[in-house]
Parts: structure tokens; C-alpha cells; sequence
């Protein structure tokens, strides 16, 4: 029974639908008015220049007054037309979507034109058109005042909603479905008072003319409002079922002239259950495929996870949003959020308590910002385009709710803020200018909030030069490799080498690592850096070997974002194109390339290893997790943190803890490096803790490779025999 009830309830529209499916059907029956109202209009055109022919030109000849004539013969059609007109232009408006004074122009005069001609409803009376000598007359008088008034609300109602759609009103929705529940209305009217007076036509009667053919008028208007305008089912069946019972005892109740026939009566309920059936049918379509565009929208304009708007679609609105002339840029804000300690909360919680929480942040922030559009742009990212007001007091209230979503960890957010300075620049562009000022946010002077200023916007046109000029450094040569030389720490003599990159342009002059490394790790460009790097690397070596001068192995840095190509490949095909022994080239990982994608860089770096590749663990004690790293990853050189080193000398503790590093890695048969040796001191200590190499300023600082080689030829570095 409870399936039943519930189907009963879908087909007869009981069940709430959702507003977009609202919407939907508000729109469709707006489309199927604009057919029905091009219908009405061609047909009343018609009908009046028929009028003309056959009753009007005959009459003025005979010498009937002009506009009486006209007026007689051919008033209710102009009404119609009017009606059709208006929902024509009307409903074209609706379903454009786009607000102009001039379309708003052409509506008011189009309306206003209807209720001038509604307004020469006196001409009716004056001319004895509308009467009330009789039961007849009174019930023709009552249908055409009836469809004067209607007419002329209708076109009130078409000024008053356009105006306010105009205006920018929220609830336009409801209007429309008043405006054309009335254009409904009046047609049903129209056929109504049509056929009812072919009906009660004595004349037409006593000449024989007369066959109740007239009735197809008002058939004609219901197949229009059954099938073309959809409400649900039980409002379509109430307003067609009063219709039509109205209508049928108002032609029961004209014996005195006409009786209704049987057969008529037959075909006039069974064509009142068929457009009844036909109304649900219609309805049952429209809302299904109003669900299927619902579940593609919210897929293309919703993340599935939190609820906000997709990233693409967020850009998309407010591109049309900045397209409105009345906003103020300086009163709108671009922010890029970043969520602070999220790693660490997904790595202790796991991947479902770690999506609940962005869901929570999301909806944390939907009711922190008003009037704001916010989307999570990736990861644990969010961007917001709201009022740039109270800015810093609304994220300290965001930044103190999502601590307290776990006490423990206490994540947090850090945001960049960027204030629109054209309305045409892309948004995609703003976001980027207001995540750049986020990744600026790592000195804790600046608190949780700095905004895109003068200063980031120099570095910025930077780092999108580098983007886009890449290829061209590459080829033209303003990559180069400088060397930073490696050395046993028990003799201080040179074992190697790491290539380090610099960018040296035209136009910028030298511009510094971080500058275009990080760029072009957010561009997931890197790779390219990175091979031309160890393709110059292969290049010198091949040269050294070519000429009988020294060699050593040189390590080069690779990022995490080098392996989203098939980097080991590419690594092999270089050096096999140099025919440069693998043991020559030391492959460098950063620890924090070790926290995404393990399986995938597991994998990778057992190719290395099988290729004959050393693979060398940079940075270790950089992150949280690098004990975790010496666990689940295999390495052959472990490279200390040049931050070991800060504040070494008469700390008693950074030595215990230099000292502990060093023997774990020879216990589990790890080699190790240190970075950033300075002074004698320092290699002394580290030497006689056994760590294996060294390299720092003491040793050489980088160089580019005609210096570096010079300082080989005059014997300022000694190159070891020892070579690994």
C-alpha cells in the first residue's frame, strides 16, 4: 500500500520537489508559452484580416461607421493577439536570463499596448456588444468582462515582474508562475466565451448555419493549457476540471435555445480524461528529466565531498557576477585558504575522519562568510570571493572554530588575500594571486592572513615569466649548473659534487631558486628543469672523460613532482645518450617527496636501483616523518639537514643528536653527508662522529663549471683517489 501511495503521489505531483526541479518546469512551461502565444498572435492576425475580408470592407461600404465596425468585428481578436504578444516577449525574456534597460523598454511598451486595448472595454458597452437583457446575454457579458480584466492583470502583473526581475528581485519565480497562470487563464476564458456564443447563436441556429463546430475553440485552448503548461498534475487537473465542469453546465443549462447532444457530451468527458492522463504523462517527463539535469549539474557545479560550488564553476559565476556594473572592486575579496597540520590529521585520523573534517570545514565556512561564493578548489584548499570586510576578524573566529574541531592536533588555516584591481582579469589568475600571497605565509609575524601586495606582484610577474619562458632558457642556455663540491670528511678531499641550478636571464638578471623552482613545481613543469640539469651534468662529465681530465660522481636534486611523468625513462635515456656510467650520477630526493604518492615512488626508485643508480635521501630532518622514511624507502646516502648545524657550537644537544643520527644510519647501512659546514670545527666533530662526507661553504661554495674545473687544473680542490 505504502508503494502505492507513493506512486499515486509522484504521478499526481505530491511529492516536494527540489528547487532546481522547480525551476526547471517554471522554465519549460516559459519555453511552451512562447509556441503557444506565436500560435494565438499568428492566429488572431489571421483572424482579424479574415474579419476584414468578410464582414468589415462590406460594412464600411455600406456606409457603417469606421471604428464602430472595426471594433464589432474584430475587438476580441486584438485582445488575444495583445495576449499573445506580450507572453511571447515576456516569456523570451524570462528564458534568456539577461537584464537591459532596452529589453525592459520593449516590455512596458508591449504591455502597455495590451492595456490601452483592454481599456476600450466602454466601447463594448457603448456599442451594445456587452448586455444584459437576457440569462444569455448576462452569462456572454460576465465571460468578456472576464477576459478583459484578465488580460489587463495579466499585463499588470508582466510590468510589475519585469520591473522587479529588472531590479535584481530574488523571488522572480513567483511572479511568473502568476503571469502565466493569468495568460492560462484568459486563453481558457477566450475559448470559453468563443464557443459558448456559436453555441447560443439563435441566428446561426435559425439559418441552418449553425453546427456547434464553435466548441473546437475551447478544445483547442485546453489541449494548449493541458499539454504546453505544466503544473503538477492535481493543480493542472483542479484548474482544467473546474474549467471544463464550468463549461459543460453552462451548456446543459442552454436548452431554451440549443440542446447539448448526447454524442457531443460522450466525446467531451472522454476528451477531459485524455488530456488528464496527457497532463500527468507530460508532467511525469518533465520531472524526470529535470532529475537528470539536476544529477549532471551538481556534478559539473558541486564538490562531491563538501557540498561547495566546483572550482570551474566558481570561477564561472563570478565571472558573470563581475559583469555587473554596479559592484565595487575594492569592496570584494579574493581569499585562498590552506588548512594547516591537515597532513598530519589525515595520517593519525585516516582518509574517511580526514574527508568528514573538510566537509565540516566547509560547512564552517559557508556559515562564517555572507553574501560570500566559496568553492574547495583541491585537497585541503578552499577559495572564497566575499566582502572585503572584517576580513581578519571573520578567519581568526574560522581559524579558532576549526581548532577546536580536534584539540589534539589543532589544525588551522593560513590565507592569502587578493583585492580585484580589473574586472577583466581571469579569476582563475585572482586565485592564483591570492594563493601566492598564502604561500607567503611561513614567517609567523605575519599571523594567519597577508594580502597580495605591490611587492608579491613583482615576484609574481616573475614566477608566470618562468612558466612561459622555461623552453625557452633550456634552449638559449640560461639554465646553468653550478657545483657545489663534496668531500671526505677524514681528508677533506673532493668525492663529488651536486649540480645546483641557476637561472640566469635577460631580461630578470639572476633569478633566484625559489623563485623558479617553486613555480615551475606548481606548474608541474619541474621535470623539464630537471633533465636540462642532467643533461649539462652528462654533457661536462662527458667532456672531462673525452679529455683525460678528472671525474667524479655529481648528485642532482629531483622533486616529487617529476615523477607524475615517467622520469626514470627519461633519467636513463640521458645518461645512456652521454654513455656516462650510472655510478656517476647520484639521483637526490627530498624527504618531503616521500609523503605522497609512496607506492609510486617506491616503485620508481627500485627502477633507479636495478638501472645501477645511487639514490640519496636530501634534507633528512627537515619534516615530521623522517624516521618513517628511513623505514619504508631504501637509500644509499642519507644527507643531514644543513639545521643540525645551526647554533652547533656549545650545544651539547645538537651534537648527542648529530651523533645518534649517524649511527642509526650506519647501523641499518646507510652512508651519510652532512650540509652546510661552515667552520673546522664543525668538520672536526663531524669526522670524528664517522660521518662519511661533507659539504658546505668550507669545503667550496657552487660554482659554475669553467670555475669549478679551473680549481681542479691549479690544484685548489684535490680530487680523491677514493671515488664512490
Amino acid at each position: 500500500m505504502k508503494r502505492i501511495w507513493q506512486r499515486i503521489r509522484d504521478a499526481f505531483g505530491f511529492r516536494k520537489n527540489t528547487k532546481y526541479v522547480g525551476e526547471y518546469l517554471d522554465t519549460a512551461n516559459m519555453r511552451s508559452s512562447i509556441y503557444m502565444a506565436i500560435v494565438i498572435a499568428v492566429l488572431e492576425i489571421w483572424l482579424i484580416a479574415r474579419q476584414f475580408h468578410k464582414y468589415v470592407i462590406p460594412q464600411l461600404k455600406g456606409g457603417s461607421p469606421f471604428f464602430q465596425t472595426v471594433f464589432l468585428n474584430t475587438s476580441n481578436f486584438w485582445l488575444l493577439m495583445s495576449l499573445g504578444i506580450v507572453m511571447f516577449v515576456y516569456a523570451l525574456l524570462y528564458v534568456s536570463n539577461k537584464k537591459s534597460s532596452a529589453r525592459l523598454f520593449t516590455m512596458l511598451v508591449v504591455a502597455c499596448v495590451s492595456i490601452v486595448i483592454c481599456l476600450m472595454i466602454p466601447f463594448e458597452f457603448k456599442y451594445e456588444a456587452i448586455k444584459f437583457t437576457s440569462r444569455t446575454n448576462v452569462i456572454k457579458a460576465i465571460l468578456k468582462i472576464s477576459l478583459y480584466a484578465t488580460i489587463f492583470l495579466f499585463d499588470a502583473f508582466v510590468i510589475v515582474a519585469s520591473i522587479y526581475k529588472y531590479k535584481g528581485g530574488t523571488n522572480k519565480a513567483l511572479l511568473s508562475v502568476i503571469v502565466i497562470s493569468l495568460f492560462a487563464l484568459a486563453c481558457l476564458i477566450f475559448g470559453i466565451m468563443v464557443s459558448y456564443g456559436d453555441f447560443v447563436s439563435s441566428a446561426k441556429f435559425d439559418s441552418g448555419e449553425y453546427q456547434h463546430k464553435q466548441i473546437i475553440c475551447f478544445l483547442m485552448m485546453s489541449i494548449y493549457v493541458g499539454c504546453l503548461l505544466v503544473w503538477r498534475p492535481y493543480v493542472s487537473i483542479g484548474i482544467l476540471g473546474a474549467i471544463f465542469l464550468g463549461f459543460y453546465f453552462l451548456l446543459k443549462s442552454a436548452t431554451g435555445i440549443r440542446q447539448f447532444p448526447e454524442g457531443d457530451e460522450i466525446n467531451y468527458i472522454t476528451f477531459f480524461v485524455s488530456l488528464t492522463m496527457i497532463s500527468i504523462s507530460t508532467y511525469a517527463q518533465r520531472v524526470e528529466e529535470a532529475k537528470k539535469d539536476e544529477e549532471l549539474e551538481l556534478l559539473a557545479t558541486r564538490d562531491t565531498l563538501t557540498g561547495l560550488y566546483a572550482y570551474e564553476y566558481f570561477t564561472t559565476i563570478i565571472s558573470r557576477k563581475l559583469r555587473d556594473s554596479n559592484i565595487k572592486l575594492e569592496k570584494w575579496i579574493f581569499l585562498f585558504m590552506d588548512i594547516t597540520s591537515f597532513k598530519v590529521f589525515n595520517d593519525q585520523k585516516g582518509f574517511e575522519e580526514g574527508n568528514k573534517f573538510l566537509k565540516d570545514v566547509g560547512d564552517f565556512l559557508t556559515k562564517s562568510f555572507r553574501n560570500a561564493i566559496i568553492s574547495r578548489q583541491s585537497d585541503d584548499h578552499y577559495v572564497v570571493f566575499c566582502p572585503n570586510h572584517n576580513i581578519e576578524e571573520i578567519l581568526t573566529s574560522i581559524n579558532e572554530g576549526i581548532e577546536h574541531l580536534d584539540l589534539d592536533i589543532r589544525p588551522g588555516i593560513k590565507v592569502g588575500g587578493y583585492v580585484l584591481r580589473d574586472k577583466n582579469e581571469d579569476p582563475h589568475l585572482s586565485v592564483e594571486k591570492a594563493r601566492y600571497a598564502c604561500t607567503e605565509l611561513k614567517d609567523a609575524r605575519y599571523g594567519i592572513f597577508l594580502k597580495y601586495d605591490q611587492e608579491m606582484h613583482d615576484n609574481y610577474r616573475k614566477i608566470q615569466y618562468v612558466v612561459r619562458h622555461v623552453d625557452e632558457a633550456i634552449e638559449k642556455g640560461y639554465i646553468r649548473a653550478y657545483y657545489q663540491p663534496v668531500a671526505w670528511a677524514k681528508d677533506q678531499t673532493i668525492c663529488g659534487a651536486e649540480a645546483l641550478s641557476r637561472w640566469i636571464d635577460p631580461k630578470y638578471g639572476f633569478l633566484t631558486p625559489n623563485i623558479f623552482i617553486g613555480a615551475l613545481e606548481d606548474s608541474q613543469l619541474i621535470y623539464k628543469l630537471d633533465l636540462a640539469m642532467l643533461r649539462i651534468v652528462c654533457r661536462d662529465l662527458r667532456f672531462n672523460m673525452d679529455n683525460n681530465l678528472p671525474v667524479f660522481p655529481v648528485s642532482i636534486n629531483f622533486s616529487r613532482h617529476d615523477f607524475v611523468v615517467d622520469i626514470v625513462s627519461m633519467i636513463d635515456e640521458v645518461v645512456n645518450e652521454y654513455n656516462i656510467p650510472k655510478h656517476m650520477i647520484h639521483v637526490e630526493i627530498t624527504e618531503s617527496a616521500l609523503t605522497r604518492d609512496e607506492d609510486k615512488l617506491k616503485a620508481a626508485m627500485d627502477r633507479l636501483h636495478e638501472l645501477g643508480y645511487a639514490i640519496w635521501l636530501d634534507d633528512f630532518g627537515s619534516g615530521y616523518s623522517s624516521f618513517n622514511v628511513l623505514k619504508d624507502f631504501n637509500f644509499d646516502v642519507l644527507k643531514l639537514d644543513m639545521k643540525f648545524l645551526v647554533g652547533f657550537e656549545g650545544n651539547e644537544k645538537a651534537k648527542t643528536l648529530i651523533k645518534s643520527v649517524i649511527q642509526l644510519a650506519d647501523q641499518i647501512g646507510i652512508k651519510t653527508l652532512c650540509e652546510g659546514v661552515e667552520t673546522q670545527e664543525q668538520a672536526e666533530f663531524l669526522h670524528k662522529v664517522h660521518c662519511g662526507r661533507l659539504q658546505g661553504w668550507l669545503i667550496g661554495k657552487p660554482m659554475p663549471y669553467e670555475e669549478f674545473k679551473e680549481k681542479i687544473i691549479s690544484k685548489q680542490l684535490t680530487i680523491s683517489k677514493e671515488i664512490e
